[in-house]
């Protein structure tokens, strides 16, 4: 039986003007040049600030497009704008910043079929947006999972279902909020759901609830050691995620290429409270 050797990058946080992490990116795409993997999944934020610089979107686009393997990619609160209110950003998700991104990288959710597993993107920035495409994605996802024909399933979304447990209670623009949360927990007991990888916390973390592997992709850009640690098994390092995918099961690790710099925003972010507003940096000095 063959093996299927897939990627999944998270939180590039890339831009033209504000190139802080491209050194990272650079050796992630000298690290697939050597792996070759067979999909490369990326689970969002792949611009520095896409939401509101648009140009963020057109360059993280020229960056996957140097990929040597098949991508897909799901957008991330800084590519589209987050879960309204957005307190911290100021960012909302919006129809026109949802359609800048699907003008560029297609479909916010989709389904991709590889080998036994079928894995479906989504957006979790949509889930309780009240956007029209909300419904949209809801009922596509119930169609996917309904007509999966036998196939073992992986759900991808940029935010994780919780933090600490699934009891919590009130809204946190850091992981998925209460609704939202019950109902996709209920579709992975329902089609017992195999796998839900998400990004967005800037650290790798691999746990289980009931039938379900959790993992929290690692960043390629940054990390912030002032936030607390949020439980057992969390390693708060800039990397990626290889799974290799064997009939209906799978195993998983994570991959710290030696070239990789642990870009620790510890003291901008207490100072400054969001990466974006480090000030532009000029590009052109060798990598």
């Amino acid at each position: 039986m063959s093996i299927l050797n897939i990627i999944q990058v998270s939180d590039m946080h890339l831009s033209r003007g504000w190139g802080y992490f491209q050194d990272n990116w650079e050796a992630f795409i000298d690290a697939m040049q050597v792996e070759r993997p067979d999909f490369i999944f990326v689970t969002g934020d792949m611009c520095f600030n896409g939401a509101k610089n648009e140009d963020d979107l057109t360059y993280a686009l020229s960056q996957l497009e140097r990929l040597p393997a098949p991508w897909r990619a799901i957008p991330g609160n800084h590519d589209i704008g987050d879960t309204s209110p957005d307190l911290r950003l100021k960012g909302p998700i919006t129809t026109a910043r949802r359609t800048r991104y699907l003008r560029r990288f297609g479909l916010d959710f989709w389904v991709e079929d590889l080998g036994d597993w079928r894995f479906i993107g989504l957006n979790a920035q949509l889930m309780e947006s009240g956007l029209a495409a909300e419904k949209l994605q809801m009922t596509h996802l119930s169609n996917a999972l309904a007509r999966a024909d036998g196939r073992a399933i992986a759900l991808l979304i940029h935010k994780p279902l919780y933090l600490h447990d699934v009891g919590e209670t009130g809204r946190t623009l850091s992981s998925m909020w209460p609704k939202s949360r019950k109902r996709l927990l209920s579709l992975c007991k329902q089609y017992r759901v195999k796998l839900v990888a998400s990004g967005h916390r800037h650290c790798y973390r691999s746990t289980r609830h009931a039938g379900t592997r959790l993992i929290w992709a690692p960043p390629t850009s940054f990390i912030n050691s002032l936030v607390p640690s949020e439980g057992a098994q969390l390693t708060r390092r800039v990397g990626y995620v290889h799974y290799r995918f064997q009939g209906r099961t799978f195993s998983h690790e994570l991959v710290e290429p030696p070239r990789f710099i642990n870009h620790d925003l510890r003291n901008w972010m207490s100072a400054n409270g969001s990466s974006t507003k480090l000030p532009p940096l000029l590009k052109g000095a060798p990598l």
